[in-house]
């Protein structure tokens, strides 16, 4: 707790220090952190908090201090150059999985960004919003229908600066798109590789062949079918358009009022009574512990792994394990750490032989096209180096009944299932009530045949990433320390649902009916790692358990907005109950798990965010 005299402090610096302020946003460091009065800190410069940091910044008046664990990138060629692209530099070291118990009580490390700009930075640059029954549901969950599809669907378009392809290579590729349901004006750069693989045709017309259809554009709520991906390119200069370019660099010249500390973890939020009024920060384990203080509110952006760690360690949580680690209690919350979810993932390989090419390993594998495209690239000529590095451009989604067709048997199953019985014994009564309520509206979406349950991604040259995007099993984070360097307890307890592993088995399935069709026959496809010599349902199960990797980096749902009585951590406007002047602006708040990847849907929803802060405190 804090002590009011250094409360009463927090007025008296902001007049004294308003024109020490610098002429642009800046890094800055601990020492002008401690002479500068803020507004509003932000832990943590990922893609919501750089959103939200950018907003709350358009007015002058307001000084905003954001403090994330990484570094700024270097403007390296493995962040900017798609074809380059490697995400290892700017990921979390060392975080692994508690044993999977679903999976052969496997233990896997886990890819998490740790740096400013977060996933958007390392990620695959995959814009794709979710649904309209994904946001119906949070509406339906939050009891608030500024959550539902309509109500978000302006937030998105503010979010975005959309630059068409040119119209005659958009038909030669099937790229469509519905003009009023992109952005023009945004601060988000985005567009399609300017190169497609020969190979992407082939896959094309075989999954339409076993009746996929084409998808007129992803952003109109109906995911289930086959499109081009759009993804965060510069149109300009064919770069990755990250957080940090859109919602810092963008701005940076013009903001004196934002400021960014990097390379330093936040370690406790600081408390008067349940008040928050700062938070405390480390640069190293043993380095020396600075604080920093807020006038407005503290919001909290740490990520799904390290939004829930932090509100543990500064007393926020459930009140045994807080007990455990000798934590006073600020606020019993048992919602946080539940709720965890990803999208799981497998990459299943082939050996082709007679496989189209170039292909995406032709960079790898030809030194002539890897020039050849590199040149283009640098004169911003078409160039398969504006595509993510061994990847493809194209996205196939499946609908549960894309897969299972009219068969009840698993869906009969999940119904009958008592949704206690698949959370950890001891769950929280208001936990399991929050999951039952989810539970209800994942069947109900399992006869949406607008709504994907899974991904797959046909790279054009070895393999097809398959990931399921609805899953049922549910995991959690739990501090196992009280060091904020100490990594918590990540038990994503994937596929311990009954339902996940046979869906899966039902989208390998239909994966075959793919490569079986002619245009994929052609190539001669091979099974290979997971499935060699697999054949029946028990089969391919097995192989699953064996190689799923739990995660897609796409984390989140662990301090889930849902209500108070369903083990909710924040409410709709996510304000930590309990609490005043703290919020949880990230992913971690969002209260199930999208179909779709997190950063178009971490974007537009920031955007609503930042909006419902500054209602809170100004005429808007």
């Amino acid at each position: 707790m804090i002590a009011l005299s250094s409360l009463l402090l927090l007025g008296g610096l902001s007049l004294s220090h308003a024109l020490a302020l610098p002429k642009y946003a800046s890094r800055v460091n601990a020492r002008a952190v401690n002479t500068t009065s803020y507004d509003f800190i932000i832990a943590g410069g990922g893609g919501a908090g750089l959103s939200i940091a950018d907003r709350l910044t358009e007015d002058p008046n307001i000084n905003v201090l954001v403090i994330e664990a990484g570094p700024f990138d270097k403007g390296d060629d493995s962040v900017e150059i798609p074809g380059a692209w490697n995400p290892l530099p700017y990921a979390w070291p060392n975080l692994t999985t508690e044993p999977l118990t679903a999976l052969n009580n496997r233990e896997e490390i886990v890819v998490c960004a740790k740096v400013v700009g977060g996933g958007s930075v390392i990620n695959a640059m995959n814009l794709l919003r979710a649904t309209v029954a994904d946001y119906d549901a949070w509406a339906t969950l939050t009891d608030d229908d500024s959550y539902s599809w309509d109500a978000v669907q302006p937030y998105f378009i503010k979010s975005e600066n959309f630059t068409e392809p040119e119209a005659e290579y958009a038909a030669e590729n099937n790229i469509t798109w519905v003009d009023n349901l992109r952005g023009y004006e945004g601060p988000v750069r985005y567009t399609y590789a300017n190169f497609g693989y020969p190979g992407q045709g082939n896959w094309y017309s075989a999954a339409t062949s076993v009746g996929i259809k084409p998808v007129e554009d992803p952003a109109t709520g109906k995911n289930a079918g086959i499109f081009w991906v759009p993804v965060a390119l510069d149109p300009d200069d064919l770069t990755r358009c990250s957080a940090r370019c859109n919602h810092y660099d963008r701005v940076s010249d013009s903001r004196p009022n934002y400021h960014v500390i990097d390379s330093t973890r936040v370690s406790k939020i600081l408390f008067n009574g349940t008040q928050a009024v700062g938070v405390e920060y480390l640069v190293s384990a043993d380095g020396e512990v600075s604080q920093a203080f807020a006038s407005k509110e503290v919001l909290v952006s740490a990520g799904a792994t390290h939004t829930p760690q932090l509100l543990q360690l500064s007393g926020i949580g459930p009140k045994a394990l807080l007990d455990q680690f000798g934590i006073p209690v600020v606020v019993d919350l048992p919602g946080v750490g539940q709720n965890f979810q990803d999208h799981s993932s497998v990459n299943i390989l082939y050996n082709f032989t007679d496989v189209v090419t170039p292909n995406s390993g032709s960079l790898i594998t030809n030194e002539t096209f890897n020039a050849e495209q590199l040149a283009a690239y640098q004169n911003l000529e078409s160039s398969a180096y504006t595509i993510i590095r061994g990847l493809g451009s194209v996205f196939t989604t499946v609908s549960y009944r894309d897969v299972f067709g009219d068969d009840n048997t698993v869906l009969d199953e999940a119904k009958a299932r008592d949704p206690a019985a698949s959370l950890p014994e001891g769950t929280d009564p208001t936990v399991i009530a929050g999951y039952e309520a989810q539970r209800n509206i994942l069947l109900e979406q399992m006869d949406n045949r607008d709504m994907a349950v899974a991904v797959m991604a046909f790279d054009t040259f070895a393999g097809v990433m398959v990931s399921q995007v609805k899953p049922f099993s549910r995991g959690s984070i739990n501090i196992k320390s009280t060091n904020t360097f100490d990594e918590p307890a990540m038990d994503f307890r994937t596929a311990t649902d009954p339902i996940d592993i046979p869906t899966y088995v039902a989208i390998i399935k239909k994966l075959r009916q793919i490569m079986a069709a002619p245009d994929m026959a052609a190539m001669g496809p091979i099974e290979a790692f997971p499935l060699l010599g697999v054949q029946s349902d028990e089969e391919i199960a097995a192989a699953l358990r064996a190689s799923l990797a739990p995660s897609s980096a796409h984390q989140c749902c662990s301090a889930a907005m849902l209500p108070l009585e369903h083990g909710g951590v924040v409410d709709s406007n996510r304000k930590v109950y309990g609490t005043t002047n703290l919020r949880v602006i990230d992913i971690s708040a969002f209260p199930m798990a999208l179909s779709g990847g997190p950063m178009d849907n971490i974007y537009g929803i920031s955007e609503k965010v930042a909006d419902d802060i500054k209602k809170d405190y100004y005429s808007y």
